[in-house]
């Protein structure tokens, strides 16, 4: 497994002076300002909450890190501090293009995040106790570092799940339909997740991030036929705007994706029509759909049914909602986009 997976663990307490004060972190070349603005975040969303403590994991966005985090928040008792209890929070981070991966597993690793916060418990009295609760933290990341490298050999190792019915005759070496799908949105939408949830291989991928394009195949065994996908996911940032025109050559499918709880990801979804249209030499045979994302977090949502009609009049495009962490309409958006281009392709084949 590789390390870097696990950007950084950090523990951190609620002072009664300092307020929220980060014990220990690793690696201890941590730049200082992200123990800080992590540790802030992770006490003040407790602290938000009334300190009334989940008892589940809790995921967290650091967007101006370009990090996210797994929170297991801690209530020690201590007679000296106010309450009786010490309040402190583990934060582990990870770069944003690994969260399927954790999502995925968030159960498998929960269990170890519990224990470490039991045995910080046992260690009764906290205060000046920072050798033991480094030793508990290492031990964190060194087994979940374990379980994950365990279940990627596990899922590599697992021929690849196919949501279409199988069919006993067809022939796995020859491919009868091949689509180039291009994936495109802001940054932060969930584009990453749509697909790694389709592929349901979280660890099987090539990124190639100094150009800013990610590509995954996955072939299908249709009752008679057999249908590749090679997806493209395209970064969002500004940076990669001029390369990606050359990415879009060759598709037959596009997914235009926002965030349900991003007002500005879905303004953008018109200039990304535009840039589309701009750059295919032939847009009018691009299949092509809109993609709400993150359905999931219904009580986060900033867009209306109003605004959605409009879009999809203006644009005269299908609209999909998806959501990457519960898998709601995943295999739907892609058992589409295969049916449409199936069909397209006998249509051209009876013309000939």
């Amino acid at each position: 497994m590789d390390e870097n997976i696990i950007y950084g663990v950090i523990y951190t307490e609620i002072d009664e002076i300092k307020g929220p004060n980060p014990i220990f972190y690793l690696p201890s070349n941590l730049p200082e300002t992200i123990v800080i603005n992590v540790g802030i975040k992770s006490i003040t969303l407790l602290t938000a909450e009334k300190s009334i403590l989940p008892e589940s994991l809790v995921f967290i966005p650091f967007p101006s890190l370009k990090l996210k985090g797994i929170i297991k928040y801690i209530e020690s008792p201590e007679l000296s501090h106010r309450g009786n209890v010490i309040l402190s929070a583990i934060t582990l981070l990870f770069k944003e293009f690994d969260d399927i991966i954790f999502y995925k597993y968030i159960r498998n690793i929960e269990s170890i995040f519990n224990e470490a916060a039991q045995n910080i418990i046992k260690l009764g009295k906290l205060i000046g106790k920072k050798e033991q609760i480094a030793e508990e933290i290492l031990n964190l990341r060194k087994n979940i570092l374990i379980i994950l490298e365990d279940l990627r050999i596990k899922e590599c190792s697992e021929p690849q799940s196919i949501p279409f019915p199988e069919s006993k005759a067809s022939n796995l070496e020859k491919t009868d339909y091949i689509a180039k799908v291009i994936v495109c949105g802001d940054p932060e939408v969930g584009k990453t997740s749509i697909i790694l949830r389709y592929t349901l291989n979280a660890f099987k991928r090539t990124y190639l991030p100094s150009i800013g394009v990610n590509i995954c195949e996955k072939t299908i065994d249709g009752e008679d036929y057999i249908f590749k996908f090679v997806i493209w996911d395209l970064a969002g940032q500004t940076k990669f705007q001029i390369m990606r025109k050359h990415f879009y050559k060759g598709a037959d499918a596009a997914l235009l994706v926002f965030d349900l709880t991003d007002l500005e990801s879905f303004k953008s979804i018109q200039s990304w029509h535009q840039d589309l249209n701009k750059h295919l030499d032939d847009p009018a045979n691009l299949h092509c759909f809109i993609i709400g994302n993150k359905s999931d977090l219904g009580d986060q949502r900033e867009i209306d049914t109003t605004q959605l009609s409009n879009l999809n009049k203006d644009l005269n495009l299908e609209y999909i909602e998806t959501s990457a962490l519960t898998g709601e309409n995943i295999d739907l958006v892609f058992q589409k986009i295969a049916d449409i281009f199936i069909e397209t392709e006998k249509v051209l084949k009876l013309q000939l």
